[in-house]
């Protein structure tokens, strides 16, 4: 219920906003600085100041080595995974914005949430490419609570982007 209602939050924030133009395309990349992966999505704005997104994320196939007490070692594949889902960011002023989102794909029924708050910085290119710090609160859908598994602790952290919009 928590999560329904802050999606309904961030969406009513988000019906008045003059920050971006209408029609723009934006296609973002980047990450979390508290975990190994990354992500990218593609959005548009809907209307002045409020950017719909679709987010998606593909991790590799990779080999990972273990080593045994007897000294064996056995390498085991780990099969790469693809996540996707949406988001919703309002530019509040001028160009700090909040964000709201959900990531689905990752073979549980609930979904993970999250919500950020970030600055978006212009770089270059005709002010077109930008890079957005943003502390971001994540919500995991999971419920596990194996030992030493931190998967379904919500966790607050730091992440980045570069955004490129046309």
């Amino acid at each position: 219920m928590k999560k329904i209602n802050l999606s309904l939050f961030v969406f009513a924030i988000s019906l008045v906003s003059f920050a971006q133009e209408q029609g723009q395309w934006s296609f973002g990349a980047g990450g979390d600085f508290t975990a190994p992966d990354a992500n990218a999505n593609i959005g548009y704005f809907a209307t002045d100041g409020l950017l719909l997104s679709f987010d998606f994320e593909m991790g590799m196939d990779y080999k990972e080595e273990h080593i045994h007490e007897n000294g064996e070692t056995h390498k085991e594949r780990v099969e790469g995974d693809f996540t996707w889902g949406g988001s919703l960011r309002y530019y509040a002023k001028d160009n700090m914005f909040v964000e709201g989102g959900l990531k689905m794909g990752d073979g549980y029924d609930d979904p993970d949430t999250y919500l950020a708050g970030g600055v978006s910085l212009k770089l270059g290119f005709d002010d077109k490419l930008w890079f957005e710090p943003m502390i971001k609160y994540t919500m995991p859908g999971a419920e596990i609570s194996t030992e030493g598994n931190n998967e379904s602790q919500s966790k607050l952290g730091l992440a980045w982007a570069f955004r490129y919009t046309f």
